[in-house]
């Protein structure tokens, strides 16, 4: 509320005089009367160099879940919330004026009588000690023209607030004054005071919390109103006697609201677990806040608007969601992993909506958000990735078949080769991809990524993850394992794109902004780019949906009937464990390790601390209570398929092999080597070459038995598959 004001109005001019001559009356006239004057030149002055202002000062953001609590606040020096003067109880609002201005709606600005016995006391100690202010006056004095000690100051405060009068209603000045106090211990204005000392709304608040703040209102920052309880109880006691001679409260009523407790700030119900709290989705969307562009083109606009601005901020934050998680870990974790932590982080796969996550220990000792910045080894839950790629950049499919044997080694010219073992030395079998997954064998993903090309499998996994060119995965022979690092988050968001049929939905956290007029700054709307394409994302959602029936991934299976896909990853050192999987519903990435180093998980409760293990059990926990009562909603499925398996092997000669089972009985070779396969020689895209020997074998329900040599190799017809010349990674096995 501005409203200027160019003319000298004839109130404030008359109370000038009224002041000056009443001080002139007074056996003291003649001390002052030269300020009196100097005074009425003041009076002068103000017709028009002062507008007059009541809009609100700062205020404090409030944060809101996606259900309507309240679930944080932002502030910087001041903690304020406006409230109605029609939302403080009737008696409240009486025994506050009965403490600071019992005749508030009588006077016009000014009360002439205590103002002159002010002055004369104050002449008299030879100085400003007494204030005789009405609640108008205050106003002005904080407003305007602050706290100097002058006799011309007070005369300047009294024309001003007779003049403020004339232009707000006594409901509009009574209701920016009360926003408007300090109370002490960060707390301005009556909303915020109350939540402070009393855990509660000021619609809560009774004679006796109202008694209690009246009694902090003119010396808040001397007297602590929690530490300091002998003086703060006196001025209660001072208070509800106030309260008493106005009729507000009887005697007995009195006595009672003196026998309560005072606040103790180790008892008082502060809302500090929900209101004051800085904890990891708070500090995340604050970051947002911080960056959004509707809150201001610069950093100190955005600051002062997102701490003092009294911005309504609406999130995607789901408290219950939230407690799942807890209460899944907690139920989950064993005895023995107090070194280590776990990060969890939950998107809506629809939307982009992060939902919950945990972020890592106590925000107050840590403040590192391991959800949003902690980069960690995934393991064999980039295999996903891996696989995408290869079905989407290279027309592959998990019916085709592999060889995951090993141990495999790989040229790396001009490094040395790269040497790969499958997890626990498994000497692995030739499959199908989709057994591949379910065994998530490293050799075989090796030898995906090298068939679909490295630099697909980048592209891919870049927009899955949401890499752009500066942060892009590199072409690593390791990065089929999951060598390179990636944050919860970037997995959460990654599989909810292939639940999503490939449409990969941007991440937010905050729906809607509105200032502190409840005006709209912002609305989310959804925005999502195709990553993959829909039949892409149903093929691998099939082969992850199969891998939690009979595959690393069986400990994440939900026992209440709901479809589930996906991954289990481990570094080959056990510091890292993942385990991230979808329903139709939700996307949920699980991380554990040590938040600050690399430290093997290699002997909790006498085991290895794999994904398959812990984190994919705490899944399973978190999404069964997360589902109970929902409907039960099928994944996608892929088409039907359109060719017979292919073999996607290069061998250490370079054969391309095209392996046949025997589809009808369904034979599969585990026990095959690598060098003894059946080769066709019209493997579409291949030419035979005349050089590579490869050894023939027949298939048949009988087993293998061996041929003759034959000049059999073939090798592309088109460029071969190349890696890339580039320093070797930590390899990783993973389940």
């Amino acid at each position: 509320m501005v409203r200027p004001f160019r003319r000298l109005l004839r109130l404030p001019v008359l109370v000038a005089m009224a002041i000056t001559c009443a001080v002139l009356l007074t056996s003291v006239g003649m001390a002052i009367a030269p300020h009196s004057k100097e005074a009425l030149f003041a009076v002068e002055r103000e017709r028009t160099d002062v507008v007059l202002n009541l809009s609100p000062g700062a205020q404090r953001t409030e944060v809101y879940g996606a259900d309507g609590n309240e679930i944080g606040i932002l502030r910087y020096d001041i903690d304020r919330e406006l409230v109605k003067i029609d939302q403080i109880p009737e008696d409240v609002l009486a025994t506050l004026l009965a403490v600071e201005d019992n005749k508030f709606w009588l006077h016009n600005g000014v009360d002439i009588r205590a103002i002159s016995r002010a002055m004369i006391q104050n002449v008299t100690s030879g100085g400003i000690t007494q204030g005789g202010s009405t609640i108008t006056q205050q106003i002005v004095k904080l407003r305007i023209v602050g706290n100097e000690s002058s006799f011309n100051r007070k005369i300047r405060e009294a024309v001003l607030a007779a003049r403020l009068e004339e232009e707000f209603t006594k409901q509009e000045i009574l209701e920016f004054y009360l926003n408007e106090i300090y109370f002490g211990n960060g707390a301005y204005g009556l909303q915020a005071a109350a939540e402070t000392y009393f855990g509660k709304d000021v619609e809560e608040l009774d004679v006796g919390d109202g008694a209690f703040l009246g009694g902090l209102i003119r010396s808040p920052g001397i007297y602590d109103g929690f530490a300091d309880t002998e003086i703060v109880g006196k001025r209660r006691s001072m208070s509800l006697q106030s309260a008493e001679d106005a009729g507000i409260i009887d005697a007995d009523e009195r006595k009672r609201f003196e026998q309560r407790g005072l606040p103790d700030r180790n008892r008082s119900p502060q809302r500090t677990d929900a209101t004051l709290r800085r904890d990891y989705f708070l500090d995340e969307v604050t970051e947002a806040l911080l960056g959004h562009p509707a809150l201001g083109e610069t950093y100190q606009e955005r600051f002062a608007k997102v701490y003092n601005g009294g911005l309504r901020v609406w999130t995607t934050f789901d408290a219950s969601l939230q407690r799942h998680m807890e209460e899944a870990v907690r139920e989950v974790l064993p005895e023995g992993t107090d070194d280590f932590e776990v990060a969890m982080a939950s998107v809506d796969p629809s939307t982009g909506a992060v939902r919950a996550f945990i972020g890592g220990p106590e925000f107050a000792e840590f403040q590192f958000n391991l959800v949003t910045q902690g980069r960690r080894q995934p393991g064999s839950s980039f295999k996903t990735y891996v696989l995408a790629a290869a079905v989407e950049k290279a027309g592959l499919f998990p019916f085709d078949t592999i060889s995951g044997q090993g141990p495999c080694t790989f040229p790396n010219p001009p490094n040395v080769d790269y040497e790969v073992r499958n997890f626990n030395d498994s000497d692995g079998v030739v499959g199908t991809v989709q057994f591949a997954v379910l065994k998530s064998s490293n050799c075989a993903f090796v030898r995906l990524g090298l068939r679909t090309g490295l630099e697909n499998v980048v592209e891919v996994a870049n927009r899955l993850i949401g890499r752009d060119a500066e942060n892009s995965f590199r072409p690593y022979l390791s990065m089929s394992l999951g060598a390179q690092e990636v944050t919860p988050l970037e997995q959460a968001v990654a599989y909810a794109a292939i639940a999503n049929g490939g449409l990969r939905m941007e991440p937010y956290y905050i729906s809607k902004i509105e200032d502190a007029s409840g005006s709209v700054l912002y609305h989310h709307v959804p925005r999502g780019r195709r990553a993959i394409k829909e039949t892409t994302a149903a093929w691998v959602s099939e082969a992850l949906e199969q891998n939690v029936i009979a595959g690393t991934g069986r400990r994440a299976r939900l026992e209440n009937g709901h479809p589930s896909a996906g991954k289990t990853g481990t570094a080959q050192d056990f510091s890292d464990a993942w385990y991230v999987g979808f329903t139709p519903q939700l996307s949920t990435s699980v991380w554990m390790g040590h938040p600050e180093e690399k430290v093997p998980m290699t002997d909790i409760q006498g085991r290895d601390g794999t994904g398959g293990w812990i984190p994919a059990r705490i899944w399973a926990a978190y999404m069964t209570r997360v589902l109970q009562g929902q409907e039960i909603l099928s994944l996608a499925q892929p088409p039907p398929p359109q060719r017979n398996s292919q073999l996607l092997y290069l061998s250490d000669e370079m054969c391309i092999v095209d392996i046949q089972l025997d589809r009808e009985r369904g034979v599969m070779p585990f026990d095959l080597p690598c060098s003894m396969v059946e080769v066709d020689l019209n493997v579409g895209g291949f030419v035979a070459h005349p050089e590579a020997n490869c050894r023939m074998t027949e298939l048949s329900s009988a087993g293998v038995h061996r041929d003759e040599y034959l000049n059999c190799g073939l090798v592309p017809s088109r460029n071969p598959v190349t890696t890339t010349t580039v320093p070797l990674e930590e390899k990783e096995d993973g389940t």
